[in-house]
């Protein structure tokens, strides 16, 4: 997750704060179709990076298998992440991309918590 955000993209130092939360979605509905779908692609890219560590954190240790418990740490991961590209240059700060990982995240914790509560039901 680090690597990729902060290896593979180049942020602009002229414009490295992103604070609209739904610029990607504007992009994407003002551009032609072949652009619409790059915008897309990111959206996707953001919400699915997160899903493994939404997943894995209750997976991993007990204590998170609360949803009030592993959110802050799934918000100051993604937070982290864009300070550093901030700080880095290496990608723009942007409240939208905190969002996606969020979504991607939660969506993690709810694919957790319903295999585990399947799985306990099988055991049972």
């Amino acid at each position: 997750m680090f690597s990729i955000t902060l290896l593979f993209f180049r942020g602009s130092p002229y414009n490295p704060i992103e604070v609209d939360p739904i610029a990607s979605y504007r992009r994407a509905l003002a551009a032609p179709s072949h652009l619409a779908v790059v915008e897309v692609r990111g959206i996707v890219i953001n919400i699915v990076m997160f899903m493994p560590l939404g997943f894995l954190l209750p997976f991993v240790w007990h204590p998170l298998r609360k949803f009030y418990l592993t959110m802050p740490i799934l918000f100051l991961s993604t937070f982290f992440i864009e300070i550093v590209q901030l700080l880095t240059f290496r990608g723009v700060f942007a409240v939208e991309d905190i969002m996606h990982n969020l979504v991607g995240g939660v969506i993690g914790f709810v694919v957790f918590y319903i295999s585990s509560s399947y799985s306990t039901k099988l055991s049972s």
